[in-house]
């Protein structure tokens, strides 16, 4: 009895001593960056509130403090730092993830920025290339044309981070013929939680290989890729077809033969997606190829549909120049140019198997939802669905974190403020999950994945390793991490835990917003855990 009452004063007196901890730390942190030379930028600092904002307005975090490496040693120096604290560590590559993780996603957490990592090397001569992960979509693009005429697939998005792109899996319109992005990966190369520098691949660290292609943010902080490149295609059709369905019944008809046409019919070599909005359905993508191919390939689709399309266009482009397009109406890759532009916004994912098409009975569902609360709802929605399948699913399920690869399309919902700036509509978070909803309740039994670079910060952790990952391999990953990062240094909401914490732990006072406090609640933890012990073996 006295050895659980002394165990439990102990844990009130570290609890009553929260504050002078947290202050501490926060202070211990900045100083030791700022004798390696790092220049953190703390909440005093000029360049805080500027350096701290989210992609996605919607959220606001707090970062402990925000560094800018110039090099692999400044990583593992900041990571040292942050270590000896007990401060969380999260990496910013672009910036975009949709729960803001790269400011932390909760308060508290070092942030490594890595825009000056942001080298790149083509070998054209045997199709390979080594980049930072600082570098952008757009600028790694222009690189690899310009350094051979390669090319690789990855997002349309010309600001968006590699770092954070091909670390959660990467799919763009080529990936149905050369796959996704973090499957170009040979090696990488990672600061682990000790601040060790280490190269993962298929012949090195292959544990850890596997689990930076998909889960990277939970296992380090990747400096670099080393990726296979392609030959850019010569011909790139870019086509775009504009339906306007006048009632449900044609817009599902109108998605069936969609469905059906890429399961069926579509080759690898053509890359769709479906973009839905207020009353339009927007076909569109490319092919890569010839167009005299494209125009038998594309003609079946064209006849299953109930309706002419009321507008289309179908133009060839060099490969700079489709990318161009599919960057949107600016079209500069060259991310110097302007700066990035923030949204405020919500989004959720969902994956359709190839062996579970979604049913007639779905659609209905689905389009009365954006045919009735869809054209009422204060935001600015679209629903896009990409093609997948091909060289995608051409590799096993098992062979990286990203396990998805039964896919035949993936939806992405996505509505945004009226001006995309904050406030965001009180209404807004609900009427998204509507959506998914609409469909998923009327799939009984289905069990549909979410691809995890759109991410849903709603989901609590274990619900986002179950949609993102499957069972098997969040297993798997919780104990690599056990091996790489014990004390769960790279923390963030949803992250992957070690299989061996406690309950009470390290990662539980950082979803609290307290990761400068987690040092301190790891020794309660274990105090805890003893008295627990000590209570199971008496009979009171």
């Amino acid at each position: 009895m006295a050895i659980q009452g002394n165990l439990l004063a102990i844990i009130v007196l570290l609890l009553s001593i929260r504050l002078p901890f947290v202050a501490s730390a926060s202070a211990t942190l900045t100083s030791c960056l700022s004798s390696a030379n790092l220049q953190p930028i703390s909440p005093s600092s000029t360049n805080y509130t500027a350096d701290s904002l989210a992609f996605n307005q919607r959220l606001s975090y707090k970062p402990a403090d925000i560094v800018f490496p110039s090099n692999d040693q400044d990583v593992a120096s900041a990571i040292k730092c942050a270590s000896q604290v007990g401060v969380k560590v999260v990496a910013r590559s672009g910036g975009h993830s949709y729960a803001a993780n790269g400011v932390g996603g909760e308060d508290g957490s070092l942030v490594i920025d890595l825009m000056n990592l942001n080298s790149v090397q083509v070998t054209a001569s045997n199709q390979t290339a080594v980049f930072g992960t600082g570098i952008r979509l757009g600028d790694l693009a222009l690189a690899l044309f310009n350094a051979g005429e390669q090319a690789m697939a990855h997002g349309t998005c010309p600001y968006i981070g590699t770092g954070g792109h091909l670390g959660c899996g990467g799919f763009g319109l080529p990936s149905r013929l050369w796959g996704l992005a973090l499957d170009a990966v040979i090696e990488a190369q990672v600061v682990l939680a000790n601040g060790s520098i280490v190269i993962a691949s298929s012949t090195e660290n292959q544990d850890l290989f596997f689990a930076i292609r998909g889960a990277a943010p939970s296992f380090g902080v990747i400096t670099s890729f080393t990726v296979k490149t392609q030959s850019a295609p010569a011909s790139n059709v870019f086509f775009n077809y504009v339906f306007s369905p006048l009632n449900v019944t044609a817009a599902v008809e109108t998605f069936l033969a969609c469905q059906n046409f890429g399961a069926n019919n579509a080759p690898p070599t053509l890359g769709m997606y479906v973009v839905l909005g207020n009353g339009d359905f927007e076909m569109s993508g490319v092919f890569y190829g010839p167009i005299s191919n494209f125009t038998a390939v594309i003609q079946p689709l064209l006849d299953a549909v109930p309706q002419q399309p009321k507008s289309q266009s179908v133009k060839i482009y060099g490969w700079l120049g489709v990318l161009q397009q599919l960057a949107g109406s600016d079209g500069s890759l060259n991310t110097s140019t302007k700066a990035d532009v923030s949204d405020t916004f919500y989004a959720k994912s969902l994956m359709v198997d190839e062996d579970a098409p979604l049913t007639k009975t779905a659609l209905q569902s689905f389009f009365n939802y954006l045919y009735g609360p869809g054209t009422t709802t204060d935001t600015s929605w679209f629903v896009e669905v990409d093609l997948w399948g091909g060289a995608v699913n051409a590799v096993p399920s098992n062979e990286t974190a990203f396990s998805h690869r039964s896919t035949l399309y993936t939806f992405q919902f996505y509505a945004s403020s009226s001006n995309s700036a904050p406030p965001y509509p009180s209404d807004g978070i609900s009427f998204v999950d509507g959506m998914v909803s609409s469909i998923t309740s009327n799939m009984s039994g289905t069990n549909f994945g979410m691809y995890s670079c759109y991410v849903d910060p709603q989901l609590s952790a274990a619900e986002a390793q179950q949609v993102y990952y499957g069972n098997s391999t969040t297993t798997r990953l919780q104990n690599i991490k056990s091996q790489v990062d014990p004390a769960n240094l790279f923390s963030f909401p949803q992250a992957i835990e070690t299989a061996l914490v406690p309950e009470i732990s390290t990662q539980s006072a950082a979803r609290r917003g307290a990761a400068p406090y987690a040092a301190q609640l790891g020794v309660v933890s274990a105090l805890l855990a003893s008295f627990m012990s000590e209570t199971v073996h008496h009979s009171w």
